[in-house]
């Protein structure tokens, strides 16, 4: 039998959070067996499209608004059926329900990540998620050194392990169809060059500074924008008031990612904050260089000889740096930073090693 790992996560709606789990789990799969427990009830196949072969791995709960005793007992008791050499939580809600469950089944090792620190800011989460750490006593991970500073700030005492987040370079690669090719499949104008961004439709993805930023760029640059959220309306209504509606297109949730980094010549996050964002790094992996805001872990998730960051919320920044972008020759692929410093295949090797080094510590 496989050792077991669950990762327990508040919901499974599309996050990074969520990506993480669902990329460890698939990944890890040949060595482990890897469950995802959601605190939330969702029907993750309106999310999804590459969980059919992990349906007996993926466990939802129907946690609802408020404190549930009834989550804790029936975290423990799976626990102590499938016996984890860990169990890995992601967020407060996780931490406090799937770390005290898991003290409570005797499980060995607790791993905590921390995907950003901006909850901690406020004096109660931060004084709650003290007390829950000092009773849980998890291995606390950072996914970005950006995160640990903050961390570290905040609550000194932690002092987390870095382990940043990792791409599949396996599943994102450079497609073997050309670019014109694959916009013509798309229905896609082939005679744009293309800036792509994925992220949810919401105010934190400033998806407006884009798009303006766009509005300042040579009339032969689009935009693909992949991801739902609630400001798509007011973003299209921006759309047409800039005349843009023959450039800028709204993809809504692609469900294979593999499909959206192909057609793309540069890749954008214009975001206001960030953890260390996946999309980018997984679009470097298929050989697309990125310009993102200079938030969060952004820098961290950039190839330094072929991305760029600028200052977030500035349009004129942000379009001078796409310009570049898509006009430079390059003597290097991005990908070659991925697969050397944000492998997935590393990322789930550190973590298995922590373990290891906790056993070893607790031996001693």
């Amino acid at each position: 039998m496989k050792p077991v790992i669950v990762h327990v996560v508040q919901h499974l709606k599309p996050g990074g959070i969520e990506s993480f789990a669902l990329e460890f789990q698939r990944a890890a799969q040949p060595f482990f067996d890897v469950h995802i427990i959601s605190l939330e009830k969702q029907n993750v196949k309106c999310y999804w499209n590459n969980i059919d072969g992990f349906k007996e791995f993926i466990h939802m709960l129907n946690k609802k608004p408020g404190w549930q005793a009834n989550i804790f007992t029936q975290l423990k008791q799976f626990f102590e059926k499938v016996k984890p050499i860990y169990v890995h939580t992601h967020h407060i809600g996780p931490l406090i329900y799937g770390g005290v469950a898991a003290r409570q089944a005797k499980v060995a090792h607790i791993i905590h990540t921390e995907h950003d620190a901006w909850h901690l800011a406020d004096f109660k989460p931060r004084l709650l998620q003290r007390l829950i750490i000092s009773l849980v006593r998890p291995i606390y991970v950072a996914d970005a050194n950006f995160v640990a500073e903050q961390v570290n700030r905040l609550m000194p005492s932690l002092n987390p392990v870095v382990i940043p987040n990792g791409i599949d370079t396996n599943k994102f690669k450079p497609s073997t169809v050309s670019k014109q090719q694959l916009l013509q499949q798309a229905g896609l104008p082939t005679e744009l060059k293309f800036i792509g961004c994925a992220a949810r439709l919401e105010s934190v993805k400033a998806h407006d500074v884009l798009i303006k930023a766009v509005h300042n760029l040579p009339k032969n640059i689009g935009l693909l924008l992949a991801g739902t959220g609630s400001l798509r309306e007011k973003l299209q209504q921006l759309v047409i008031e800039l005349k843009l509606e023959k450039r800028v297109f709204f993809l809504g949730h692609v469900d294979d990612m593999t499909t959206f980094y192909p057609l793309i010549d540069v890749f954008c996050l214009s975001s206001n904050n960030e953890g260390l964002p996946l999309s980018p790094m997984e679009a470097q992996a298929c050989g697309v260089p990125a310009v993102l805001t200079d938030v969060g872990g952004c820098r961290e998730a950039v190839c330094s000889e072929t991305g760029m960051v600028v200052q977030a919320n500035n349009p004129t920044l942000l379009s001078q740096a796409l310009l570049r972008s898509l006009t430079q020759k390059r003597k290097h692929s991005p990908r070659i930073f991925i697969e050397k410093q944000r492998s997935l295949d590393q990322m789930i090797k550190q973590y298995v090693s922590l373990t290891q080094a906790d056993l070893r510590r607790k031996l001693c």
